[in-house]
């Protein structure tokens, strides 16, 4: 009898082993995202720089946690170029999720402010909608949706550009970095991530009021420029059609004045030599004035070309394909 017992003791440990090892396979099965992302986040090493934008960006456990797992890196022009390519060559990238890993185009200009965490903060999000099941991803897509036709002054430029299957991605990861005042089930969905999402939105408004001001100073000129030419080209047209009026009322008087009795008497020619005298003296004052209009309308015009130079200079800063300065 006790070798029976014993045996039976034998089979079910022996049952309980393989239960034990099935439940851990289906785990570590059901786990393999997350155990691959602690092991590489366990062993992620950032620069001082990458430490302090991860401090900015004021990241949840989960946050955090996901930031480590995908290693973000900033890099200079050549680097980042190796590992962030678009086939559109005007595009400005400023970082890629790919691969698993977050790159960074290291813009170090100082009137762009912000532009690497908002950068990264991006891309972040990008990692996270990633490792989001279809489940979750469907419970967003109306609400994405919703958001979107509510912001296409906002999103409708830059996530058009994208395909059918990215668009909902792009809008989950713009929303995220470019809006605040979100519906609620997008607002906790971003708690999880980011500590306070509205510091995220700081980090793009911050840069992109930047390139709104340079816009804005540009449409305020051109418009203004328009008005002025309009009227500066009416005024000339005027004055040469008066300039070339008083040249004929002068032949017309000279030639009069050489005429005994085409002027009735001193009083009429008088009159009409103060006439000309006048209109001269008018055309002068008008000269004068259209001189100081043009030199108005010249000190517009180099500061319309100062503002879109700074905007060219601004999209060169941001843009990784562009070439540097004096190289074709």
């Amino acid at each position: 009898m006790n070798e029976v017992r014993r045996t039976k003791k034998r089979h079910y440990a022996l049952w309980l082993f393989f239960v034990a090892t099935v439940v851990a396979t289906v785990v570590v099965v059901l786990n393999r995202g997350w155990i691959y992302d602690f092991y590489r986040g366990m062993s992620y090493q950032p620069t001082a720089e990458m430490s302090e934008i991860k401090e900015r960006l004021n990241l949840t456990s989960r946050g955090a946690f996901v930031f480590d797992a995908t290693w973000p890196e900033l890099k200079s022009q050549d680097e980042f170029n190796l590992h962030c390519r678009t086939s559109d060559m005007g595009a400005a990238i400023l970082g890629c999720y790919t691969e698993g890993n977050i790159y960074v185009y290291n813009i170090e200009d100082e009137e762009l402010n912000g532009i690497r965490e908002l950068t990264t903060a991006h891309e972040l999000l990008h990692a996270v909608y990633a490792r989001m099941s279809d489940g979750e991803k469907e419970k967003l897509e109306p609400v994405l949706k919703r958001v979107y036709e509510a912001n296409l002054d906002t999103l409708e430029a830059d996530v058009s550009t994208y395909g059918e299957s990215e668009k909902l991605e792009e809008i989950y990861v713009r929303a995220g970095t470019e809006i605040k005042k979100l519906p609620d089930v997008l607002e906790q969905n971003y708690a999880e991530i980011f500590a306070n999402q509205d510091n995220v939105v700081d980090f793009y408004e911050s840069y992109i009021a930047v390139f709104k001001e340079v816009e804005a100073k540009m449409e305020a000129l051109g418009d203004e420029l328009t008005t002025m030419k309009a009227g500066l080209e009416a005024t000339i047209v005027e004055y040469e059609r008066r300039f070339a009026q008083l040249n004929a009322d002068i032949v017309s008087f000279n030639s009069c004045a050489d005429v005994a009795g085409c002027f009735k008497t001193e009083e009429e020619f008088e009159a009409r030599r103060q006439q000309i005298v006048d209109e001269h003296d008018a055309l002068n004052a008008m000269y004068n004035e259209l001189n100081d209009l043009i030199e108005i309308y010249n000190v517009k015009v180099e500061e319309y070309n100062s503002n879109a130079m700074r905007g060219r200079e601004l999209n060169r800063i941001i843009n990784s394909s562009a070439k540097p300065d004096g190289v074709n």
